[in-house]
């Protein structure tokens, strides 16, 4: 794969990172030099564990990060980990201190901790995604991105520059640019947000003859659904966003009318018997299919980052893609979904 020329505004956002303040409550600071954005995130741990050693090595790390110590900030927060082992603004400030550090793989697992802990925040998709690309994964990267899109408002500053990195990443992909992927506009932000309607006729086709392989080894197609839209979700348990996204879509699939909505999911893991162990320990009840040659995800679907969803109309036509978390519990997403039904 091509190694990606790095995008420069973003590039500079990493190159002096500011991460965190504790001030009643935890407040995320991106900073770029010269510039600084702020973006508060309230903190949801309990304070009855908080304790003063862990606030202040917080905001030692801060400040260690801000003067360009990143050997020291990393170690900083490492210790303030040990005090508060479940807040995730900890993983999200290690994250950006590896990026700094030039160890990209410990920057993913970092970022992908903080998302575990909690799957709502921006700045830990955009640490993800500048790991995943300085991985050579742009196929990662733009999930991620995409996420980080999703996510921020749409008067964030960085927002367009990151739908800038997503575009870049697609052309290198050699991926077809033609289409509008990224949406800007407060009407689609509901369910497709920065991912338009897509209107293919030819992929209905190619679905309706693609088997769809259950985890117990039986087969369907996709007229099992016809008449129903289909939330098809396409993801794998290595995948921390496509993790956090089960629980809600569980929900989701009990929310919606059943006689006029299905809920399935596609795992591209390779070992189904791993992967009907997880649904279960993690409470997932939803039909969910198998497609380890990537079969259907990749050569049918074109769809080259995970998690995405595929919102499949009742005659079988593609209504949208979804890509990157979304937050199913959103009561915009099933309003939106039973208007476009």
């Amino acid at each position: 794969m091509r190694k990606l020329a790095r995008v420069p505004s973003i590039s500079v956002i990493v190159g002096l990172v500011a991460v965190s303040v504790f001030l009643a409550g935890f407040l995320i600071e991106r900073f770029t030099q010269g510039d600084v954005q702020v973006t508060r995130v309230e903190d949801p741990a309990a304070d009855a564990d908080k304790t003063p050693d862990f606030d202040g090595l917080f905001r030692a790390g801060v400040e260690q990060l801000r003067e360009g110590h990143a050997h020291a900030a990393l170690r900083t927060f490492e210790e303030a980990r040990k005090h508060r082992p479940g807040v995730p603004e900890v993983y999200v400030n290690l994250g950006f201190a590896y990026l700094v550090l030039e160890v990209p793989d410990a920057a993913r697992k970092s970022f992908e901790k903080a998302i575990e802990l909690r799957a709502d925040q921006p700045n830990a998709y955009f640490g993800l995604a500048e790991s995943f690309e300085k991985l050579d994964d742009l196929e990662m990267a733009l999930g991620a991105m995409r996420s980080y899109v999703h996510l921020t408002p749409e008067d964030d500053p960085y927002r367009r520059r990151a739908m800038a990195a997503v575009w870049e990443w697609q052309t290198a992909l050699g991926r077809n640019v033609a289409r509008a992927d990224v949406s800007d506009t407060a009407s689609d932000r509901a369910v497709t947000t920065d991912v338009r309607a897509v209107a293919d006729a030819n992929l209905a086709e190619r679905l309706a003859g693609m088997p769809l392989i259950r985890l117990d080894g039986g087969v369907d197609r996709l007229a099992l659904y016809a008449g129903k839209t289909l939330i098809l979700n396409v993801w794998a348990t290595w995948c921390a966003p496509c993790r956090r996204e089960l629980p809600a879509l569980q929900r989701l699939s009990e929310r919606l009318d059943s006689d006029r909505f299905a809920v399935a999911g596609l795992s591209i893991d390779t070992d189904p018997d791993f992967v009907r162990e997880f649904l279960r320990e993690v409470g997932v009840n939803y039909v969910n299919y198998i497609d380890v040659a990537k079969d259907l995800a990749g050569a049918v679907a074109d769809l080259e980052s995970v998690p995405q969803t595929l919102v499949i109309g009742p005659d079988g036509t593609l209504r949208s893609r979804i890509e990157g978390f979304r937050d199913w519990d959103d009561p915009q997403i099933v309003a939106q979904l039973e208007r476009r039904e």
